[in-house]
């Protein structure tokens, strides 16, 4: 190699880059997904297994050390976002997050002295970090068009030995700024809430939350949310009678420039401002998502109602797929590489009908008339900001509805 690094650093760079928080809690596709997103920027295949090996999933020899080939293509593709990655210094190391240990030593001397320096570093640390987020600032000005949206940002940067970057919070790469920049600008290509941050390598300095709009029903298909900029297409939809659905057929997506042999994403949203603030609301959906007829594959399909302060999510997936969910009920969050989620497993061929009733934090799923999730949460959601149904697919929709509790339509379908 052409010069020595810290592979400690080189590991931490590479999870910000990817944007999807600490590799400890990454699972198996956000693995595959690291792969890919790998191999697009470097042209270096790392397979997935070599990958858990450095960022601590699979047990390892203390010993172990990645092939040099693979050790550049990391730097490479954290170089992508952190410019300054020659002031880097010292040798190559690997420390495996899981099975790591202090080596033994019988020296109570040398023990206390590590002690001391750890305390003493961690108050340092701490100081400098309570002095960075008092002086950091990230507000919006102003909001240009209505999705396509250009956020405008006013900012106060601290002076700081590390990086700062800002996060858009829509998995878009993290944009490094300087010192005394006071403005930035952020094209956003589909609405939602988003939380910007200014951060550095470790820390999060302060957040600020925006809502883009979409003032109207949209379609949107993309192959990856990280490179939407590139790979996407998106357009108004309008139901023309009761029974017309919506869907993008795979010759429409092609004509645009999506590859339909890969993993499609396609997503039917509104978030129209509405002036509700209620925990009282009925949401219904009838449904299809065929599997692909090119091979064998995890089908799902989610929904997600979007607060200011929360989201409700749920997704269903296609049988021997359920590791692959991920639900979210406010401030809780369920895994289902963690947790027992096979209720949520569901054929998705034919036409599906889901009923969601929430009164007052109370939640209740029904799935084709039986019930699914029944639980509460504690944190409000906020007022209603928009909602989605995507598939992982291509799906078909015939009815997406969110209902008052005095029956007033909040987003008819």
């Amino acid at each position: 190699m052409g010069r020595k690094v810290n592979l400690i650093d080189v590991i931490k760079y590479c999870e910000i880059r990817f944007g999807r928080g600490e590799a400890n809690n990454w699972t198996h596709s956000d693995f595959i997904d690291l792969n890919k997103d790998i191999l697009l920027n470097t042209k270096v295949n790392i397979s997935v297994n070599t990958l858990k090996r450095i960022f601590g999933k699979l047990p390892v020899d203390n010993k172990y050390i990645p092939q040099e080939a693979t050790i550049e293509a990391l730097q490479k593709y954290s170089e992508n976002v952190f410019p300054n990655y020659d002031q880097i210094p010292v040798e190559v190391q690997l420390v495996n997050k899981k099975n790591s240990s202090v080596a033994k030593s019988n020296v109570l001397i040398y023990i206390i002295l590590l002690a001391i320096i750890g305390i003493t570093g961690f108050f340092v640390w701490k100081f400098l970090r309570s002095n960075e987020t008092l002086s950091a600032k990230i507000q919006l000005k102003k909001i240009e068009g209505i999705s396509p949206s250009t956020a405008i940002f006013d900012m106060i940067i601290p002076t700081s030995n590390d990086s700062i970057f800002v996060d858009f919070g829509d998995k878009s790469q993290l944009i490094y700024v300087r010192a005394g920049q006071k403005r930035i600008a952020h094209n956003y290509l589909f609405a939602d809430v988003f939380n910007i941050s200014l951060k550095t390598r470790l820390s999060i300095l302060t957040s600020t939350k925006i809502t883009i709009n979409s003032n109207k029903w949209i379609g949107l298909s993309f192959l990856d949310q990280r490179e939407l900029s590139r790979r996407y297409f998106s357009t108004p939809i309008l139901k023309t009678a009761s029974d017309s659905f919506f869907n993008f057929n795979n010759s429409q997506l092609s004509k645009m420039g999506l590859d339909t042999a890969q993993r499609i994403f396609t997503r039917l949203y509104n978030y129209t401002p509405i002036n509700y603030l209620d925990e009282d609301f009925i949401f219904e959906t009838v449904f299809k998502n065929p599997l692909r007829k090119n091979g064998i594959s995890c089908n799902s399909t989610q929904f997600q109602i979007t607060g200011i302060n929360g989201i409700i999510r749920f997704k269903l997936a296609s049988p021997g797929c359920s590791s692959k969910i991920i639900n979210v009920l406010s401030e809780q969050r369920f895994d289902g590489d963690k947790d027992d989620l096979s209720q949520f497993v569901l054929e998705q061929e034919n036409w599906n009908k889901v009923k969601l009733i929430n009164r007052n934090k109370n939640v209740s799923l029904f799935v084709n008339g039986k019930l699914l999730y029944k639980g509460s949460y504690q944190k409000s959601l906020g007022e209603i900001k928009g909602l989605f149904i995507e598939f992982e697919g291509n799906g078909f929709v015939k009815t997406c509805n969110l209902t008052a509790k005095n029956g007033r339509n909040l987003y008819h379908f």
